[in-house]
């Protein structure tokens, strides 16, 4: 047992980081097979209600499929003139940030004095301001070009077609998904296999519902933040509302950024207090959101550790970068929910122990007809 244990374990370590070097250098191929995966199992409750009205399954998964891929063309329309007009700004705004923090760097001027005499002092050589010396210019932010963007169609449209090809095939063959997920989890008898399979479908439905509800949400959110930056007189509010959507999908992480941001972006847009207003204002409504709103619409019924959730978005983010911040957290739900519902029930492991100890019990009763046999014959 301790030598097959020693055997064991470095093959699982090999066999773990040959797994993930594999999702590191296949991201484009495997990012947008799991989002279509995951997008899959959130458009579930669609594809039943479909089917329910009676139409054939092709063509269920042909109209959420045209649904969702309308959706992200509408949404990608109304909001990229708001993108490309942040990005234009976005030279003046790095600018404006640079004069904020001269302006912070004169307020300190005696501690650069004198951080300047420790320098000499340990190296007289040293040609004073040689560090904060001007480059002949101011920087500025390096923008993606049109030669850029041409270069990274052939990609992205390679992953649209990905993502497309595996939403599609997923929603057209969804129960045979399942019925063969179901087998491969070990469920070779009938009634282990409709147990297993009854287990997958249970938790994408409870990740189906949880994301629908998050989605709801961070869209409420959002709309508070777009209105909250509109009164306040932040440019682009919109834009504001739309990335507080988009980042509230990755918890700790994404607010912490955004929350960050809004910041830089206060100091830039206001004066004096009014600088911290926009952060301030977010930071009350993420965590009305986070402490009462969610848990109270969500329930505890899908509580996760929050350490494993940060695990989960760090090694996501690092193996696929911020595709893999949006599916951490429901591959890690899924595989949590899995792994809880296909535990055997209490009443089914008392029966089958109890079955085992009678077939003990039969076992010794035949070896000792057995003996008491060949000992009458001897």
């Amino acid at each position: 047992m301790t030598s097959s244990r020693f055997v064991t374990m470095p093959l699982a370590i090999i066999a773990a980081i040959l797994t993930v070097a594999a999702m590191k250098v296949a991201a484009p191929l495997l990012a947008p097979m799991v989002l279509a995966l995951i997008t899959g199992v959130i458009l579930s409750p669609a594809i039943a209600f479909l089917l329910r009205l009676g139409l054939p399954r092709s063509a269920a998964a042909g109209g959420v499929l045209a649904f969702v891929l309308v959706a992200f063309t509408v949404l990608a329309l109304l909001f990229e003139p708001v993108l490309w007009r942040a990005l234009e700004q976005l030279p003046f705004v790095w600018q404006e940030l640079q004069e904020t923090l001269r302006q912070f760097q004169d307020a300190l001027r005696g501690l650069n004095q004198m951080t300047e005499d420790v320098k000499e002092a340990i190296s007289p050589d040293a040609v004073p301001g040689m560090a904060g010396a001007d480059n002949g210019g101011e920087s500025a932010v390096a923008l993606p070009s049109a030669i850029d963007a041409i270069a990274l169609a052939p990609t992205i449209a390679a992953q649209l077609m990905i993502f497309t090809g595996v939403l599609f095939f997923f929603l057209f063959t969804r129960d045979s998904v399942y019925t063969w997920g179901a087998k491969a989890l070990g469920g070779r008898a009938g009634s282990e296999r409709e147990r297993y399979k009854s287990s997958l479908m249970a938790a994408e439905h409870m990740v189906s519902r949880y994301f629908i509800t998050i989605t709801l949400i961070n869209a409420c959110l959002g709309v508070a933040v777009a209105v909250a930056m509109t009164l306040l007189g932040m440019t682009s509010p919109i834009l504001w509302g739309v990335a507080a959507f988009g980042v509230n999908f990755v918890p700790y992480l994404g607010p912490a950024i955004f929350a960050t941001v809004l910041l830089l972006g206060g100091i830039v847009s206001f004066d004096g207090v009014m600088a911290v207003m926009p952060v301030g204002i977010y930071l009350c409504m993420n965590v009305t959101e986070g402490q009462f709103v969610t848990p109270s619409l969500v329930g505890k019924t899908l509580k996760v550790n929050p350490l494993l959730i940060f695990l989960s978005l760090v090694f996501f983010l690092w193996v696929w970068g911020p595709l893999g911040g949006f599916v951490a957290i429901p591959v890690l739900l899924w595989l949590l929910l899995v792994a809880d519902l296909m535990k055997p029930d209490e009443a089914l492991m008392a029966v089958a122990k109890q079955r085992q100890a009678e077939e003990l019990e039969r076992e010794e009763e035949h070896q000792q007809a057995q003996a008491a046999r060949a000992a009458a014959s001897e």
